[in-house]
């Protein structure tokens, strides 16, 4: 609850400043225009201002007074937005309370006013009725000011939401697009192919397996979906990693530890597959050094991706955007973090998984 966010562009001060004047001058030149025509708004019986008397320093001093009280009510609610609450409904009775004491205070300062411009002594009952007249018209303004920023508020978090989307389409753009550049890397055709030659030289049966398992990965790398299953998700890795499986043999393993519980959840498409990717091109693969990839879920609802630290004594080049593009995707997508974990003896990312909504 104490921290702050002080970037409200939506309420600067500018902002309030023009808001302030718009409201307290609009309102009571509807004010004046009523007692104009013998109707005055917002009081009852006598009529402190009635038809044909009508008095421009009143209404001026009353609309500075007005102008004032709103503008601090308008700084009042800006400064609580600034604060995180747990939760919203907390902040918006904090909003209405507050703002309805300093309306009350202002309100009350301000009953003697009429009486010092008139220059006469009230009459009996008189200073109740504006006391009660003047707290109707003043909160009437406060509840004006509450529900322009909270409109506000409301069309600039829709406006951040339609941005964030518009990011997150973007990102996912991306992702399919540095996903099929690697699928469809000349290196990776190259050795798929040349893989696949020598399988149906010697083991025909298992080179239209491999055919099928080549089909499932480039599926999943051009699948056109935000979000994905656990288990979809899984289908088009498993894939990839049988494919690995037959190019480097024992020197690779892979460790799967799924609950089947989470088959449901969701996560964002080519997330683990990446991890894959990254885990066999960083990393040294050998009889000496074989390489085990861990994934597997938690109690927790997380998913976990490991391998020991082998880097290759030359690293292969690369566009350095993958964790980066992963966990902003993330942020984005349902505000859940990436955590990336390196001791220098075990690289581990952890991926939350999202419960699917009923």
């Amino acid at each position: 609850m104490i921290k702050r966010n002080n970037t409200l562009p939506f309420l600067s001060m500018k902002n309030i400043l023009l808001l302030s004047l718009a409201i307290s001058v609009g309102f009571h030149l509807l004010f004046s225009l009523s007692a104009f025509f013998g109707n005055t708004l917002f009081y009852s019986e006598p009529k402190p201002m009635p038809a044909g008397k009508f008095n421009f320093l009143r209404v001026l001093t009353f609309t500075a007074y007005s102008f004032f009280m709103v503008f601090c009510v308008f700084l009042y609610n800006r400064r609580l937005l600034q604060v995180n609450f747990k939760k919203n409904y907390i902040r918006l009775i904090w909003i209405i309370l507050g703002s309805l004491l300093i309306t009350g205070a202002f309100s009350l300062l301000i009953t003697f006013i009429p009486i010092w411009l008139d220059y006469v002594e009230p009459k009996p009952g008189f200073m109740p009725r504006m006391i009660r007249d003047g707290l109707v018209k003043d909160f009437l303004l406060t509840a004006i000011v509450i529900l322009i920023v909270q409109l506000l508020k409301t069309l600039h978090e829709r406006n951040q939401i339609a941005v964030e989307n518009e990011s997150l389409r973007a990102e996912n753009i991306t992702t399919h697009y540095e996903a099929l550049k690697s699928q469809m890397d000349p290196h990776f055709m190259f050795n798929s192919l040349n893989t696949l030659q020598s399988l149906i030289n010697v083991d025909a049966e298992k080179a239209k397996g491999y055919v099928q398992e080549l089909s499932q990965v480039l599926r999943s790398t051009l699948q056109n979906k935000e979000v994905v299953t656990l288990e979809q998700e899984l289908q088009g890795v498993q894939a990839y990693c049988n494919l690995m499986q037959i190019r480097y043999g024992e020197n690779l393993h892979f460790d799967f530890r799924i609950n089947p519980k989470y088959n449901d959840y969701q996560m964002l498409p080519l997330s683990v597959q990446g991890l894959v990717e990254n885990a066999i091109k960083h990393n040294v693969i050998s009889g000496k050094q074989p390489l085990e990839v861990s994934i597997m879920t938690t109690e927790e609802g997380l998913l976990k991706v490991s391998n020991p630290v082998q880097p290759k004594i030359m690293e292969e080049p690369g566009n350095g955007i993958g964790l980066a593009n992963l966990t902003e995707r993330y942020r984005l997508k349902w505000d859940k973090n990436v955590e990336i974990v390196n001791d220098g003896r075990v690289f581990m990312v952890t991926l939350p998984l999202v419960e699917p909504q009923s």
